[in-house]
């Protein structure tokens, strides 16, 4: 559903800003037209509901990538609203500065006027623009308009077979937008980068784009001149399939890895299998890597294909060792054959599995904090992985926390002894964000990083100073639950939503780490894996 939603507003984004122009200036045309021209009136209402349109949806557009497609970006989604805010505000005061300057044509005060609105306009929609391209994934842009080109070219076909030549010229107008805008995407994907290799793949697929733009246009209105040439047809036929494989190429290059999904050979039916079968032939061990029942094994050495994880029934049906081999078992009675074994659950480290069996109630905040960063941090294994090795640590710190101030345990030095605790754990947390964001090619993603990671330590010192001072009102050894003074009150409540800054920090945290270790550099030396974790029924 997630995908979907994502894919939906990509769409969104690709439809509404291919054209941000023709609107104002169809508006712009009818409001400067003469007086005494046929229909002026007529059609500067239609032009003026045309741009009203375009606007509403722009500006919703505009709110769709703010609310889900930013990243967690806070910077760039209260640009994102105060941009789409400002385009809603302005499109009424330039329609009726429109009206007011096509009624009075020789009024000075009124042309200024307008032509002030006009400019606002025409910034503040671009700037729409070039924050929702900002928000929005390079690839999956590209792909989509990828998708859309190949619309507008079954539509330039149709036009070819029904002879409607003002069908071709529009749809390969659009075809061309399309491609501008692509070529629009890949120069900022090259601008902020910092990896030179990555720079000049993405400059030779945007100068092979840019290249194949003009010819197709060309072709294009030979063909609309004259329906009937096939030769014409033929020539736009090649040079549009040449701009489609152009705009495939840039896509490629900003993608960092491919978006077609290796094929894996299914593993095979075991349940065909006797367990009376003699042992395979020993083969070369392979590189085993083992954590919580998954095998990973070097796939380039097997398959010829990336790493992937395997179950331990997948990873029996490949060439094992024959000392880490079981000797055969007797074969069943009456040649039975044995049913496959099921792949055994994932099970999580001891503590987690104890702290966090159960979902914590609201009567319980700062536990419903810290389980929502264990939730976060879970799907990702530890193994080659610090950050999140020290995301689970406090998760785990600040369960223990919201035990100790509830008085379910502990003393007061045990509070301050967590509290402190989980402010070395915020500063590692920062220390490995930083150390990754400094070798972090792209410099929204490394901007992003810091941003989220730079406020962690700020907030564990203050969770240390508010535990102390829970902890000093507590006036007792042991911690008592329910304490009535209001001093008491406050410092919780101040407590609380200092946790839950906390973790939401570090849950941000760990998802601009992830995604800034896609672009890192080849020798920076950094070496986190992620390894999602799947759920034993999805193998």
């Amino acid at each position: 559903m997630k995908h979907k939603i994502q894919t939906a507003v990509v769409d969104r984004v690709v439809e509404d800003f291919v054209d941000i122009t023709t609107p104002l200036k169809q508006f712009t045309d009818s409001v400067l037209a003469p007086e005494g021209t046929p229909g002026r009136e007529q059609a500067f209402d239609n032009r003026a509901a045309n741009l009203a349109n375009f606007s509403n949806r722009a500006a919703k557009t505009a709110l769709m990538v703010a609310a889900g497609s930013s990243g967690g970006n806070k910077k760039l989604t209260e640009a994102l609203l105060a941009s789409s805010g400002q385009v809603e505000s302005l499109t009424p005061q330039l329609v009726a500065a429109g009206r007011i300057r096509m009624t009075y044509p020789t009024n000075k005060a009124a042309d200024e006027h307008f032509e002030n609105l006009r400019r606002q306009y025409a910034e503040s929609i671009q700037k729409v623009r070039d924050l929702a391209d900002e928000a929005t994934d390079s690839a999956a842009f590209i792909k989509a308009s990828e998708n859309l080109i190949k619309k507008h070219t079954a539509a330039c076909e149709s036009s070819i077979a029904t002879h409607e030549p003002q069908s071709m010229v529009d749809n390969t107008s659009a075809i061309a937008r399309l491609a501008n805008r692509v070529l629009m995407v890949a120069k900022q994907e090259a601008d902020n980068s910092e990896d030179p290799g990555f720079v000049a793949k993405v400059n030779a697929a945007s100068d092979q784009l840019q290249a194949a733009v003009t010819p197709m246009v060309q072709n294009a209105k030979d063909v609309a001149m004259n329906p009937d040439d096939q030769r014409a047809i033929g020539r736009w036929r090649q040079s549009n399939q040449a701009l489609l494989t152009a705009v495939g190429e840039v896509r490629r290059a900003v993608m960092v890895y491919p978006d077609e999904e290796p094929i894996i050979p299914p593993p095979p039916d075991m349940s065909a299998l006797s367990l009376s079968a003699p042992p395979r032939p020993p083969a070369p061990p392979q590189m085993i890597d083992l954590e919580d029942d998954i095998f990973k094994v070097d796939f380039m050495k097997i398959f010829g294909e990336p790493e992937r994880a395997l179950t331990p029934l997948q990873y029996q049906s490949i060439h094992m060792p024959e000392r880490d081999q079981a000797p055969p078992r007797p074969p069943l009675p009456g040649g039975e054959k044995a049913p496959p074994r099921p792949p055994p659950p994932e099970t999580d480290d001891e503590d987690e599995t104890n702290m966090f069996s159960e979902a914590p109630l609201p009567s319980q905040p700062i536990m419903m904090a810290a389980h929502g960063l264990h939730q976060e941090v879970r799907q990702w294994s530890s193994r080659d992985n610090d950050i999140i090795a020290a995301a689970k640590k406090m998760a785990l710190l600040m369960a223990r926390l919201s035990q100790l101030v509830r008085g379910e345990g502990g003393t007061k030095k045990d509070l301050i002894a967590c509290a402190k605790a989980i402010a070395e754990a915020s500063e590692e947390v920062t220390r490995l964000a930083k150390d990754l964001a400094r070798e972090c090619t792209d410099k929204r993603m490394r901007t992003n990083l810091l941003q989220v990671c730079e406020r962690i330590p700020t907030i564990g010192t203050q969770l240390k100073i508010l535990s102390t001072v829970k902890a000093t009102m507590l006036g007792a050894q042991e911690i008592l639950i329910g304490s009535s003074s209001e001093e008491d009150q406050e410092a919780t409540e101040m407590l609380v939503g200092n946790a839950q800054n906390l973790m939401q920090s570090v849950k941000e945290t760990v998802r601009a780490a992830e995604a800034a270790s896609i672009k890192i550099r080849t020798d920076a030396g950094i070496r986190l894996r992620w390894v999602r974790k799947q759920p034993w029924y999805q193998y």
